[in-house]
């Protein structure tokens, strides 16, 4: 997934940041507060100056660091970033990119410690650990699955999924679209019980934020999220809506592969042929937004009553690193 597109979130301390600039120096002020485990709560003031780091310890397993960070479109960002004090953890952690707005305003920064998980928000109150949705266990992560990006389809992933699922549910405004598939294994036969599961932005381009707490490994997926297990005929669908695009990025559908028990990683979004955001590309960029993972994303778009229709068939292991097919 391009750099451009990645959002953020464990369960941590809430930090508010008041951000000014100097015309000779960069002045970054932190008010972090930090809720650990809804046990205690952490209050810090921190400054950094001149493109300096600053790093807090928060229990005896991490520590929170926040830094300058390069950011896009120009001007001043920031980032924290958990990293572990003992042997054995997981490695560190991005877990919130934000600008940092130039003003005599506070950005507030909430943070959440939750067993390994975190909350991280911007501009709201410390999210409660006891309201986080349910993990299940990941599997082995392959491909490009850095850090906890495809730990995301396991936060609130449901009990029972059917293989006719929702992404944006029925309220949802924008244009219907029904996207279909068959999942094959190497041989070219179809599988039956893997997940597939994607998320996208509302119509105007937007990921929408969640109604309630989420940590840090699917936040940044926004709410329109969903689940379809493949049938005993390999196929799958999904109800949805025409998402927007962002960015310059063409308009997309971001999808895992989960193989329960064996392995989970990303393949290539769903994007739309004639779309003109990636029609302009030239072919080399074309071939970085669409390298075949997983088989081909891209679909043309058919009309189908007051809505649209795409395929995106899923070749399980292809062009995946480190994949091994799975029993």
């Amino acid at each position: 997934m391009p750099a451009v597109r990645i959002r953020t979130v464990l369960c941590i301390v809430v930090a508010t940041m008041t951000v000014s600039f100097a015309a000779t120096s960069a002045e970054l002020k932190f008010d972090v507060r930090i809720n650990l485990g809804d046990q205690r709560e952490l209050h810090r003031n921190v400054t950094l100056v001149d493109g300096g780091a600053e790093r807090l310890q928060v229990d005896a397993n991490r520590s929170l660091e926040l830094k300058p960070w390069p950011g896009f479109g120009g001007g001043p960002w920031f980032e924290a970033v958990v990293i572990p004090l003992t042997d054995g953890q997981a490695p560190w952690q991005s877990v919130m990119q934000r600008p940092a707005n130039a003003g005599p305003e506070a950005l507030a920064l909430t943070f959440s410690f939750c067993g390994e998980r975190i909350i991280a928000v911007a501009g709201s109150q410390p999210g409660r650990c006891a309201d986080l949705p349910s993990m299940a266990r990941p599997d082995r992560s392959v491909g490009q699955c850095g850090g906890a990006y495809c730990t995301g389809p396991y936060e609130g992933m449901p009990a029972k999924i059917t293989a006719h699922q929702r992404i944006a549910p029925v309220t949802e405004s924008g244009e219907p679209l029904k996207v279909t598939g068959t999942v094959f294994d190497a041989r070219g036969l179809p599988r039956a019980g893997v997940i597939v599961y994607g998320y996208q932005t509302d119509r105007s381009g937007e990921y929408p934020a969640v109604h309630s707490p989420r940590s840090y490994v699917s936040n940044y997926q926004g709410r329109l999220r969903g689940w379809a297990r493949s049938d005993a005929r390999g196929h799958y669908r999904f109800d949805t809506i025409r998402p927007g695009s962002y960015g310059g990025n063409p308009a997309h559908i971001h999808l895992h592969v989960v193989e329960p028990g064996c392995a989970t990683y990303s393949i290539d979004d769903l994007m739309f042929a004639g779309d003109p955001l990636l029609e302009r590309l030239t072919p080399q960029q074309r071939a970085g937004e669409t390298p075949g993972r997983g088989g081909s994303g891209v679909s043309p778009l058919v009309r189908s009553g007051k809505g649209w229709t795409a395929v995106r068939d899923v070749h399980l292991g292809e062009k995946i690193d480190g994949y091994e097919a799975c029993p």
